[in-house]
């Protein structure tokens, strides 16, 4: 599925622990780690994302090592980093596999690589990100159902592993295992990879799509598969495309939202059910910044960040609170504004989460969660967005101690969205944390150990309240307006 990425305005709760003596005031140290999102992007059963700086997480189902963190067959409910010292621009997450790009046009790919999606020049699983071969430079990489296309610096799209349907669009149904050029000598401005069709969009707003087209994804009036690029046959320019299950949903420029192909749980958004050939009007008027197909099931998002979504509804991915499926768009539930949404998931039985990004780098999801895939510690599915939990996300931050009297120093960021705090040993392994999330605060208790706490808080709407050595307790109170989430966790003394 396609990715977003989006520069990032600061709007982080930041909580610094300091670990002292008992009787002790000095506080002797700081450290930074925070981990802020400028990409989120939604594959089959997991989501992956990319922080400020380049750093990519994942988080969700991990059968064929598609979360890149080393590991295959543990499952990960909240975020973990990609085992690379590799920086991201972008990632895009497919079928039980991921896909992203450096800054300088590097792909790199990891996961399910049966049909040579991973695009390293063999059939081989991989737990880890290895360099797709060839040596070409990428500016956008998009990851479908077991294809990969991605787009270079000069508009030419290249595409790899399964093309039983012609889904990499150079003329025939061969799978490949290294890039090869999409044929017809178009160039364009964007790319989407779906389950088995793929679809590109040029600069001057002409739509082409290729590969399985027996629900009319394809947009050419036909059900006829098509193994290089065919327009799609509309009456309006588009200023880009979404490849998405079994249909492709496009913008103009104006912000008018059209879709095609299957629409049996009314993905097309049209008010029907009726499979469609050509693009049809999204129905409601509704202009977005954005669109994203998704399995059976679509998103938009419009200029003032308001998100909508239609279609199939069960596990909850429209966000609206129900489980109701939709034929036409519904406001996701909250007061979210969101900068991008990706409804992603690819796969035939796969694909029925959803997540955004806001402006201040917070992530948030909502469907299904079956294997954690939403990334907020429970495998419980959500029908209304819930934070991305930054709980233990990254490598365990470095500490610089000062002075006789300091044990060690222990920081948490987190934003402001998220209000959640990791529960990692921040003491050797003698002393962890736990956290209650609600409208007393955030409260953390020491579980071993004598240690005394300070706190710093650094967030408008915050307090800190010192705990006593006895209760092993410090709280941050809030006092500001904004909303909080549900407590997270249990057992945890409120603040008082």
């Amino acid at each position: 599925m396609p990715t977003r990425h989006f520069p990032s305005r600061v709007a982080r709760l930041t909580v610094l622990a300091v670990a002292v003596h008992a009787g002790s005031t000095r506080a002797q140290g700081v450290l930074s780690d925070t981990v802020t999102f400028a990409a989120v992007s939604v594959g089959g059963i997991h989501t992956c994302g990319v922080a400020v700086g380049g750093v990519a997480y994942c988080w969700g189902w991990n059968t064929r090592g598609q979360l890149g963190d080393g590991t295959s067959g543990t499952e990960r409910s909240l975020p973990v980093r990609v085992v690379s010292d590799v920086r991201f621009a972008a990632v895009s997450a497919g079928d039980r596999y991921t896909c992203g790009i450096t800054a300088a046009g590097a792909a790199f790919c990891w996961g399910l690589n049966g049909w040579g999606q991973l695009g390293d020049g063999t059939t081989t699983d991989r737990s880890s990100p290895v360099p797709v071969a060839g040596g070409l430079s990428f500016s956008a990489v998009s990851t479908g159902f077991r294809q990969t296309c991605a787009l270079t610096a000069t508009s030419v799209v290249y595409c790899w592993g399964l093309n039983r349907a012609g889904q990499l669009g150079d003329g025939t149904t061969t799978d490949q295992s290294s890039p090869v050029r999409v044929a017809g000598g178009l160039t364009f401005a964007a790319v989407s990879a779906g389950d088995f069709h793929t679809c590109g969009v040029t600069g001057a707003g002409a739509a082409y799509c290729w590969g399985a087209n027996g629900d009319g994804q394809l947009g050419d009036g036909s059900t006829t598969n098509r193994l290089t690029p065919t327009p799609v046959r509309a009456d309006v320019s588009f200023a880009a495309v979404s490849a998405g299950g079994f249909h492709t949903c496009g913008i103009t420029a104006a912000g008018a939202a059209y879709c095609w192909g299957a629409n049996s749980e009314g993905q097309l958004g049209d008010g029907t059910a009726r499979s469609r050939t050509r693009p049809v009007l999204v129905a409601g008027g509704t202009r977005y910044a954005s669109v994203s197909a998704g399995n059976s099931h679509t998103c938009g998002v419009t200029p003032a960040g308001g998100a909508y979504c239609w279609g199939l509804n069960a596990q909850g991915q429209l966000g609206d609170g129900t489980t109701t499926g939709r034929q036409s768009p519904v406001r996701v539930a909250g007061d979210v504004r969101f900068v991008a949404v990706d409804a992603g998931g690819s796969g035939q039985a796969l694909g029925f989460h959803t997540c955004g990004l806001t402006a201040a780098g917070a992530a948030l999801c909502w469907g299904q969660n079956a294997r954690g895939q939403l990334g907020d510690g429970t495998t419980e599915d959500r029908t209304s967005p819930v934070p991305v939990v930054q709980k233990g996300v990254g490598a365990a931050p470095a500490i610089t101690p000062e002075g006789e009297e300091a044990e060690r120093v222990a920081a948490m960021k987190y934003d402001l969205r998220s209000l959640i705090v990791a529960e990692e040993s921040f003491f050797a392994d003698s002393i962890k944390y736990s956290s209650r999330i609600g409208p007393g605060g955030v409260a953390l208790r020491l579980r071993e150990g004598n240690s005394l706490l300070s706190l710093q808080l650094t967030a408008d709407g915050w307090t800190a309240k010192m705990g006593h050595a006895n209760t092993q307790t410090v709280c941050a109170i809030y006092v500001g307006s904004t909303p909080l989430p549900p407590a997270t966790s249990e057992g945890t003394p409120a603040c008082r």
